[in-house]
């Protein structure tokens, strides 16, 4: 008998993608399956069609808010799921059929509390990739992996996890990096993370998604991400975790900077909120 699986989607403003994202939800090869959907106050079509889903399969709920963020969607939908495995799936992304099925056989074999999918981008059609083999880490591994260049990344969608992780733990409601806040604390707390190539899960690069909108000071909760996770990495005396966090927010920093002075956005309140930081990490990485 098939474990039950909550698959946890925001919702905003998808009215282009997301009967593509649910046809691949509902015709997964695992069928015990309780689709979460929020709408985050969309303005657009997009509940509408999902209603219309609904009409037809009984596993999706849809709920209705006023928009008050990723962070606190995110938060809504864990509080909503009934199941002790979660998955979430951003509302224009793509399954494979089997996707879920290898995934949790994935995870049950190798008794892990984290099985992470391999995040292949795609424009305008999923492209397969050759898979390869499983890779089993300890939390703590799977961490450097996230924070390293090229790596595994901060991504919360494309990873079937145990609810149980997120226990006293939340998104941040006031950031729009979320994931980068809270993905490292959640794998910290794993025994045991798998990495499954042969589960695919398709990213779909959207011009009007979050990575893709225009600059502005709220951009900025990316550099907030990281320094999140350099002290994370102090605390738990892992220099690969502090080296390649730190990379990242140096880099970030100087591109940033040069954002808000061309658009002459609050050079001062940057500068305010980062040029300490930056000394320290400095100073840190030439005692190393």
């Amino acid at each position: 008998m098939e474990e039950p699986i909550s698959v946890l989607i925001p919702l905003y403003n998808s009215e282009k993608y997301i009967a593509c994202t649910l046809s691949s939800v509902v015709n997964q090869t695992w069928k015990e399956l309780e689709i979460i959907i929020v709408d985050d106050g969309s303005t657009d079509s997009s509940a509408k069609i999902v209603e219309s889903f609904q009409e037809e399969d009984s596993r999706i709920k849809l709920y209705s808010q006023k928009n008050m963020g990723i962070g606190y969607t995110r938060n809504r939908l864990l509080s909503l799921s009934s199941s002790s495995l979660i998955l979430f799936v951003d509302s224009d992304d793509i399954l494979p059929p089997n996707f879920i099925s290898l995934l949790y056989e994935a995870k049950a074999r190798n008794k892990a509390e984290i099985a992470s999918a391999r995040v292949v981008p795609f424009r305008n059609k999923p492209r397969k990739k050759k898979g390869g083999k499983e890779e089993v880490y300890s939390g703590e591994e799977f961490l450097v992996e996230m924070t390293r260049p090229m790596g595994k990344f901060c991504y919360s969608h494309s990873r079937l996890m145990d609810k149980a992780l997120f226990l006293s733990l939340s998104f941040p409601e006031d950031k729009i990096f979320e994931d980068v806040v809270l993905m490292p604390k959640i794998v910290i707390r794993a025994r045991c993370v798998v990495f499954v190539p042969e589960a695919q899960y398709n990213y779909r690069i959207n011009r009007n998604g979050l990575s893709h909108s225009p600059f502005s000071l709220r951009s900025l909760d990316e550099m907030d991400g990281y320094m999140e996770n350099i002290k994370l990495g102090e605390k738990i005396e892992n220099r690969q975790v502090v080296y390649y966090s730190s990379l990242f927010f140096l880099t970030k920093y100087y591109y940033y900077f040069f954002k808000v002075l061309f658009k002459r956005m609050g050079v001062k309140e940057y500068l305010r909120r980062y040029s300490g930081e930056k000394r320290r990490i400095l100073a840190l990485r030439r005692s190393k």
